[in-house]
């Protein structure tokens, strides 16, 4: 029979699934049948095998074309955030320019006043208008909107408009009297508010600026925010995700994500904050998510030669460029770029919240606290630091569990110390499609490469692939045609020579995912996952087409039929 015609599996029954290629994981010859029993993989291998390791009269389900595949772990997304927000993704379809988005906000603006009128709440007293989902790099201005542009449209509340990323945010002239941010207000440290020439803020925000303004702004969790959540869990289960990790959960409302999720049919480990997404918060037996550097203004490092070869790069960036649209990009970069000369020669471009001594003070309070660390080093800046830290003091690093969030800009040198110190990267390849146009237009200096996953494979890095989400797309295909790929969003190839292959692509998203986030939670006896081995949690999808059987291109055309979780398959899904 054909698998979409299956009915629920009944409580602690078994189960074969046979008819087309089975992958118990991805770097290893397909087999014929499956067999599940009480949630867990029993047996693999031909179809008569199997049927003799169960117990008589199995349920079997032949399907009729495709594969069925470990499900996908979603290393690194954020879950948590997206439920907080209402969903504005017309911010993402109709905001093309400034113009575009101000008119955005002025309609929010409208429905939520008007909300807040049925509710019978006093304008006066009438909570932060709060807007996620626009990229300043995919606006024609290339930049973000201003609190003089934002007030016409909005003065009697304030409003925080917050870009995809979370990382730059901007907020009216109400906005900043609510932060109490005026002319003489300092910069945080890893942060900047953006002021005019004059001294006076513009109401822009870059990181830490922008966490600060986020903790103010994020409204008292209501029963809608719970109702998104289980919404993003059944999204997640119909794309083949079983697990994820949730890479910045506030400490005080962590147990209430796990579990919603987990009713959903979704396991989740959160990678804790406090209030602000820029504070880590370690508690005994969790994982803290640390903030080394930035995200459009990653720590990037560079010797005086490679300064020179980069700037010069950057200043013929515009000649280079193909479009308006390029030339504008281009010349944003450029008006960001702050050296900064460090004691040992290297000049520093970007933000950065930690040097090694802060870094290594973190790590000693960690280990006190028996917590685990998610260190978010985008840059080879970032990453310097974090090796110098461990390096310092490797009795302190073997002390602290400690994992790697994006590792977006290395060198040789840098991936050889990674894959000597065994610290798995969590990495997006999904930032290639969603927006490497940005990221490729000022070329780095050699030897710095973008997400060079053959070399760091090859050199024995372990990668665990994620999407980011909302930062990037949420489907696992995506990611996996990304890395094999390696196409950017104007279908330009970037740094073809890193492309991996289908199998190694798969793995990273099944395999190496699940490692980095342990054992299977709420599960007796759960190993790790991310495989259909035997003894593994009998998470998995059906694809309509098999992957290791299609062309490269076509990778990101499939799509997920079905999802099982622990062996029965989820409501919902195809």
């Amino acid at each position: 029979m054909a698998a979409s015609d299956e009915p629920q599996p009944r409580d602690a029954d078994a189960t074969v699934l046979s008819g087309v290629p089975i992958y118990l994981r991805h770097d290893r010859a397909p087999v014929a049948a499956i067999g599940i029993l009480d949630g867990h993989v029993h047996a693999a291998g031909p179809l008569e095998h199997v049927l003799a390791t169960l117990p008589p009269n199995p349920r079997q389900l032949t399907f009729d074309r495709g594969a069925l595949l470990p499900a996908f772990v979603d290393a690194h997304q954020h879950a948590f955030l997206d439920a907080v927000d209402q969903p504005t993704a017309d911010l993402r379809l109709h905001a093309h320019d400034l113009p575009s988005l101000l008119a955005q906000v002025r309609h929010h603006a409208t429905v939520d006043a008007a909300l807040n009128a049925a509710l019978n709440a006093a304008l006066d007293d009438a909570p932060w208008l709060r807007l996620h989902g626009y990229l300043p790099s995919e606006l024609r201005e290339q930049r973000s909107p201003t609190a003089a542009e934002l007030d016409p449209v909005v003065s009697d509340r304030p409003v925080h408009l917050l870009s995809r990323t979370y990382h730059e945010s901007v907020v009216n002239s109400a906005g900043l009297d609510a932060l109490g941010i005026g002319r003489t207000t300092p910069d945080p440290v890893g942060g900047q508010i953006v002021r005019d020439r004059s001294g006076r803020p513009t109401g822009v925000l870059i990181e830490t600026a922008s966490f600060a303004a986020e903790a103010r702004s994020r409204r008292p969790l209501d029963t809608s925010w719970a109702d998104r959540l289980s919404a993003h869990a059944q999204r997640l289960l119909a794309l083949g995700i079983t697990r994820i990790a949730d890479a910045a959960v506030p400490a005080a409302i962590a147990d209430r994500v796990v579990t919603l999720c987990r009713e959903a049919g979704v396991d989740v480990v959160p990678l804790l904050v406090d209030d602000r997404i820029s504070e880590p918060a370690l508690q005994a037996g969790s994982t803290a998510k640390v903030l080394i550097d930035g995200g459009e203004r990653s720590h990037l490092c560079y010797t005086p030669r490679q300064l020179r070869t980069g700037l010069l790069s950057a200043l013929a960036a515009p000649l280079r460029a193909r479009s308006r649209t390029d030339l504008a990009m281009a010349k944003a970069i450029l008006r960001s770029d702050r050296f900064r000369r460090g004691t040992d020669g290297t000049w520093n471009h970007g933000t950065w919240q930690y040097d090694t001594d802060s870094l290594r003070a973190l790590m000693r309070r960690a280990a006190d606290a028996g917590s685990a660390l998610a260190i978010h080093a985008i840059g080879n800046g970032a990453l310097l630091t974090v090796l110098a830290a461990r390096e310092a003091d490797p009795v302190l690093a073997q002390a602290v569990p400690m994992r790697i969030e994006h590792a977006m800009v290395v060198d040789p040198g840098l991936i050889g110390r990674l894959a000597d110190a065994r610290l798995t990267v969590v990495t997006q390849p999904g930032f290639l499609p969603a927006m490497g146009r940005s990221l490729t237009l000022v070329p780095l200096a050699p030897p710095l490469q973008l997400m060079p996953y053959r070399a760091m494979l090859r050199a024995g890095v372990a990668l665990a692939f994620s999407s980011d989400h909302p930062a990037a797309d949420l489907d696992p295909w995506h990611w996996v045609a990304a890395a094999v790929t390696r196409r950017d969003d104007t279908g330009r190839t970037v740094l073809p020579d890193q492309a991996i292959t289908v199998s190694q692509a798969l793995d990273a998203a099944t395999r190496g995912a699940a490692a980095v986030l342990g054992e299977a939670p709420g599960v007796h006896n759960s190993p790790i996952g991310g495989s259909l081995e035997q003894g593994e949690r009998a998470d998995l999808i059906w694809a309509d087409a098999d992957p290791h059987q299609t062309t490269p291109e076509s990778l990101a055309t499939i799509r997920t039929l079905a999802t099982w979780r622990a062996g029965r398959r989820q409501p919902g899904t195809r």
